[in-house]
């Protein structure tokens, strides 16, 4: 169950990030960069997969507005659950 929520959260953060929603084919490339990427940790992982996905940096904390904030509260918050499964 952790995994699709977990999904589910990555996702919601890149759409955040490009503002505009993930086609089906975009999922899967977000899903296989993060296959791919190389982490100690899940959310490691996952923000190599956005930074790849975005080809951009994540923006310093004091320049994120409140949905991105928020998502990445979440995407933090399923990363760590999957990690304790």
């Amino acid at each position: 169950m952790g995994k699709e929520e977990f999904k589910e959260a990555l996702f919601e953060t890149v759409e955040v990030l490009i503002q505009y929603q993930l086609s089906t084919s975009g999922r899967k490339l977000v899903q296989s960069y993060f296959n791919d990427a190389d982490g100690e940790s899940t959310l490691d992982r996952a923000i190599e997969a956005i930074k790849k996905y975005t080809s951009e940096e994540l923006p310093p904390p004091e320049a994120r507005g409140k949905k991105l904030k928020a998502a990445l509260n979440r995407l933090a918050f399923e990363a760590k659950q999957w990690d304790a499964e």
